[in-house]
């Protein structure tokens, strides 16, 4: 069975998982729209995919990928859109990154989507790759 693709465009606000807040789920950055459109220029159909992982420098991992617009989305994948550039997000790793900007940046040494203003993040390692929770002393997770 197909899963319903649900659909958030950049300035979408949900309140599913923080109520009261004001903040977007995600934002995805005109330059990371543009970098996705640039790649289906060789792989067309092509989408980004965002996951959070444990472990990393600094606690939890960000994760991207790309997919086929053609693999079938999962019941907790969430699709945003930004000048027909998608990025899938499952509900999981949407509860660390909630509030983020997806983007693409170009520095000399490296090109890359990164994950900036993540307000669910009190520190990040030196490459950016990796970052630790606000107040997972307070909030650890439990076996």
């Amino acid at each position: 069975m197909a899963a319903s693709k649900r659909w958030y465009s950049p300035s979408l606000i949900s309140s599913r998982f923080m109520s009261g807040s004001s903040l977007p789920d995600l934002v995805v950055s005109k330059a990371c729209a543009k970098r996705i459109l640039d790649l289906r220029k060789e792989t067309p159909e092509l989408r980004l995919r965002l996951s959070v992982e444990g472990g990393g420098c600094s606690g939890f991992s960000y994760s991207f990928t790309t997919e086929s617009e053609n693999v079938e989305l999962d019941d907790e994948d969430i699709v945003f859109a930004h000048d027909g550039a998608t990025v899938v997000v499952d509900e999981g790793s949407l509860e660390f990154v909630r509030g983020s900007t997806v983007d693409f940046v170009e520095e000399m040494i490296r090109s890359s989507f990164v994950v900036a203003n993540n307000p669910n993040s009190e520190s990040a390692c030196g490459c950016g790759s990796s970052f630790a929770l606000k107040n997972f002393a307070d909030n650890p997770a439990l076996d």
